[in-house]
């Protein structure tokens, strides 16, 4: 069964925060942007609105990002949060759900009622599912090959702003830890590396592909 623990510190500093944005900004928001000021994030909604001078902003390092939303779960599926029928609000923000306090709320606020809430188990999101997956078919050999590519991919993809299946599919990398080219011309007899990727990538690729030769040594 899943381990249970007191959530009653973790709810009066989300609840707290719900509060304070309705008193103190006549305010709205989701759960994202409520994790955001818990974790203290300086995100631009954060600063559009001047949400870093809140009294809760960033007290809830303690917890992650995930163990956060598992909280406005749990305290949506107990009743002491709910989502606002209205999510128009006065300050003009944009039609979106909402979080709100309840009835019930105030005796957690007030200390007079604890909140019990139960761990929740890690996620395994679908895309690393998915790489476990491919990594586990490579030959042993290929396999921290194949994780030095997917690394220099990730890092292309976050400096263009773009998904990384634009800089190269999964079966590339595959067939590139699997022939392990070492020229140009080897590269581009690999499926999916064109004429315009090979003249884009192919020196950095080659320069994987050799540092990977090098550690294998």
């Amino acid at each position: 069964p899943p381990e249970g623990w007191d959530g009653t510190v973790p709810s009066q500093k989300l609840l707290s925060t719900v509060v304070r944005l309705q008193r103190e900004h006549n305010q709205k928001f989701g759960a994202g942007h409520l994790i955001d000021i818990l974790l203290g994030k300086q995100t631009a909604r954060v600063d559009q609105y001047g949400h870093d001078s809140l009294s809760t902003f960033g007290i809830g390092t303690d917890l992650s990002e995930q163990e956060w939303r598992g909280v406005v779960r749990q305290l949506l599926a107990q009743g002491l949060l709910a989502v606002n029928s209205d999510p128009s609000s006065a300050s003009g923000q944009a039609a979106y759900p909402t979080l709100v306090i309840t009835e019930a709320s105030a005796d957690v606020l007030g200390g007079s009622r604890t909140v019990k809430l139960r761990r929740e188990p890690e996620r395994t999101t679908r895309s690393a599912r998915k790489a476990k997956s491919v990594v586990a078919d490579l030959p042993v050999e290929a396999q921290a090959l194949f994780e030095s590519l997917r690394a220099w991919r990730a890092a292309q993809a976050k400096e263009q702003g773009v998904p990384a299946y634009v800089i190269f599919h999964d079966a590339t990398l595959r067939e590139l830890a699997t022939r392990h080219p070492s020229t140009v011309h080897e590269l581009g007899t690999v499926t999916g590396v064109g004429e315009s990727k090979l003249a884009k990538y192919g020196d950095q690729l080659l320069e994987v592909l050799g540092m990977s030769a090098i550690a294998a040594r």
